[in-house]
């Protein structure tokens, strides 16, 4: 029996021996995977971060371009009313020195076409 034993103790401390050494190389990696996994959890914070920012900035641009479009629409409104304006204008001028014109020919010569004319 005392043989026996001594093989089973032998046998019980090899079993220690590996277990332990399994346990020491387990521990090992799951501190390696958990500073991996710190890392990567960082570098996702960092890239989500950096998503935000840009999604900050296309918010931004975005509202300079609605305001862009915003003041080209009303810049055409107010140009086409000046145009209008200025059609107008050159066609009453028109009229005007058609008339002038009609009144002077039908006038005697030296005789000055009257103000009144131009007041139209």
């Amino acid at each position: 029996w005392e043989n026996q034993s001594v093989k089973v103790e032998l046998l019980v401390h090899q079993i220690d021996i590996v277990v332990n050494s399994k346990k020491v190389e387990w521990e090992r990696k799951m501190k390696a995977l958990e500073a991996k996994m710190d890392i990567q959890n960082q570098e996702l914070a960092s890239a989500q971060s950096e998503l935000d920012q840009k999604g900050q900035e296309v918010g931004l641009l975005q509202q300079k371009l609605e305001d862009l479009q915003k003041t080209k629409y009303e810049m055409a409104q107010n140009y086409e009313i000046q145009l209008q304006a200025l059609k107008s204008e050159v066609r009453n001028l028109s009229v005007s020195l058609f008339y002038y014109c009609a009144i002077k020919s039908l006038m005697p010569n030296g005789i000055d076409v009257p103000l009144w004319v131009w007041e139209r």
